[in-house]
Order: structure tokens, then C-alpha cells, then sequence
């Protein structure tokens, strides 16, 4: 028995980091991270600056984004099945049961609450979690194979982890500070979703579900992703004013990050016979990375 104990023990450690990896891929933990990040974001502009508070945010969110995302999945699994781009997921391949999806997803929306409602001692930053819940699994799923108007839903959804944070973080709910924030996020979706549109094209030409591409021609849908990067560009210096006690030289960096990437945009956009969308993809959702990063800095160094 022992000459096989290692090579048993070696095929079980794989199954298992396999049967992980399957379950880390249906709640979308890279995309719950960078959700999360935008929550604790919003935590550090808020007045409280609780160390231990904000990462409980951090997690809280960060379980709360992978519960709505695993649910999302199994909403999902059937419509991914006739696309290209998603026919390979996890649950639409059959490597996961619906039951595990659903499981996973009511322990981690369980989770997160609890989390959020410890990282304050509030119900509103759990009551602001879970408005983000039924926007994103029970407004946008199911509108997103009906309509392209489900768009704006969905960008509403992903502006609220933010003004989680905020309130996590004691802040005012009208404050124009988190209402920039909030606006500053809805609309940087709206390009970030028409380079996903643009980067699959032929996919989402020939798909049987409403979209964007088949509704405009590629060089209009070009034209409004520069005008809605600059509307992006706009609001993070409304922000820069809002947050009068920024340093100096935070306010430069923001400013030239921003000149440079509407160059780049334009110059892709208008003077490449082939744009590299995927590239403007990431670099869109490096930007606003950035600019979170940046407005962090300059509100901890205070």
C-alpha cells in the first residue's frame, strides 16, 4: 500500500485545487476583489478610519460581491452554454451542480452580511448591501437578455460598494463627496461595458440576446466610449476640487494619468485600423484603479 500512498495523495491535492479553483471561478473572485477594493475605498474617504473596521469591510463586501456573483452564475449557466466567450464556465460545462452553486452562494450573501453589520455596528451599510444584491441578481440578470437599457441597472449596482464603504464608515448619506464617488463609478461602467461589447463582437453580433452591436456600427460605438471616458475624466476632477486637501502632487499625477489615457483612447480609436480593445479594456479598468488608489493616498497622508 505505500508505494501507492504518494501518487494517490498527489491526484487527490489536484482534484481538490481543481474542484477550488471551479468554485473561485463561479463566484468571480478577481472581479469581487477589485468590488471590494472600491468598498474600502469608499471607507477611507469616510470620516471613521478604523483599521480593523475597514478591512471587515473589506471582507464583507469582498463575500458579499462573491455570493452575488455565484448566484449570478447559476442564474446564468444555460444562456452561457450558447456563447462562445462563456460556454466554458464551470456550471455551463457541468462541472458543478446548480445545488453547489446555489449553496456556495446563499453561505458567502450570509457572510458578508453578518461581516458588514460587525465592520459598523449600522444596519445601513447591510441595508445598502443588500439593495446591491436585488439590483444585480434580480433587476440587471434578468433584464440583460431582454433589453440594453438593463445596462443601467447594472452600473448602478456597481457604483454602491463605495457608498458601502462610506457608510461602513460613518459617512453622511448625501455627502457630494460619495455622491461624486457614486456618479464617478455609474459612469465609468458605461465604457467599460461597450469594450467588452467591442473586444467579442462577432460573438455578441450573432447572439440571439439584445445588445449594443446590433443596434450600432462599430465606429459609433468607438465615438461614445471616448465621449463617455471623457465624461470619466470630467468627474474625477470634481472630485479633485471636492477633496480640497489633497497633496499637490497627487493632483498632478491624477491629471497627467488622465491626459494619457484619453490620448491613448483617441488614438486607438480614431488612427488604428485595428484597435486593441482588450488592451483599452484593461487599461480603462487600471485607470479607475488608479484614481482610487491615488485618492486613498491622498486621504491617508492627512
Amino acid at each position: 500500500m505505500i508505494p501507492f500512498s504518494r501518487p494517490i495523495s498527489i491526484i487527490f491535492s489536484k482534484s481538490t485545487a481543481n474542484l477550488i479553483g471551479y468554485h473561485l471561478q463561479i463566484a468571480k473572485t478577481p472581479l469581487c476583489l477589485l468590488v471590494a477594493f472600491s468598498a474600502l475605498f469608499g471607507y477611507i474617504l469616510a470620516p471613521d478610519q478604523v483599521y480593523y473596521r475597514a478591512m471587515l469591510t473589506f471582507a464583507g463586501v469582498f463575500s458579499l460581491a462573491c455570493g452575488a456573483a455565484s448566484l449570478n452564475s447559476l442564474q446564468e449557466y444555460k444562456s452561457d452554454r450558447l456563447m462562445e466567450r462563456t460556454r466554458e464556465r464551470p456550471l455551463a460545462r457541468g462541472i458543478l451542480a446548480p445545488a453547489q452553486a446555489l449553496l456556495q452562494a446563499r453561505l458567502l450573501l450570509l457572510s458578508g452580511f453578518v461581516i458588514l453589520y460587525a465592520a459598523s455596528n449600522s444596519i445601513f451599510p447591510v441595508l445598502a448591501g443588500v439593495c446591491a444584491v436585488i439590483i444585480y441578481n434580480f433587476i440587471y440578470t434578468p433584464l440583460k437578455n431582454r433589453t440594453i437599457w438593463a445596462l443601467l441597472p447594472g452600473a448602478v449596482c456597481g457604483a454602491l460598494p463605495p457608498y458601502i464603504g462610506w457608510l461602513a464608515g460613518n459617512g453622511f448619506v448625501l455627502s457630494p463627496v460619495i455622491l461624486t464617488v457614486f456618479a464617478l463609478l455609474t459612469v465609468w461602467q458605461i465604457p467599460h461595458f461597450w469594450l467588452i461589447l467591442l473586444a467579442n463582437r462577432s460573438d455578441y453580433l450573432t447572439s440571439k440576446f439584445p445588445n449594443l452591436m446590433q443596434l450600432l456600427s462599430e465606429r459609433s460605438l468607438q465615438l461614445v466610449s471616448v465621449v463617455w471616458l471623457l465624461s470619466v475624466i470630467t468627474i474625477v476632477h470634481v472630485l479633485v476640487v471636492l477633496l480640497n486637501y489633497l497633496p499637490d502632487t497627487v493632483r498632478w499625477i491624477i491629471s497627467i494619468f488622465s491626459i494619457a489615457i484619453f490620448i491613448i483612447f483617441c488614438a486607438q480609436m480614431f488612427f488604428s485600423k485595428s484597435p486593441a480593445y482588450r488592451f483599452l479594456f484593461f487599461l480603462l479598468n487600471g485607470f479607475m484603479f488608479l484614481m482610487m488608489l491615488l485618492f486613498s493616498i491622498g486621504s491617508l497622508v492627512l
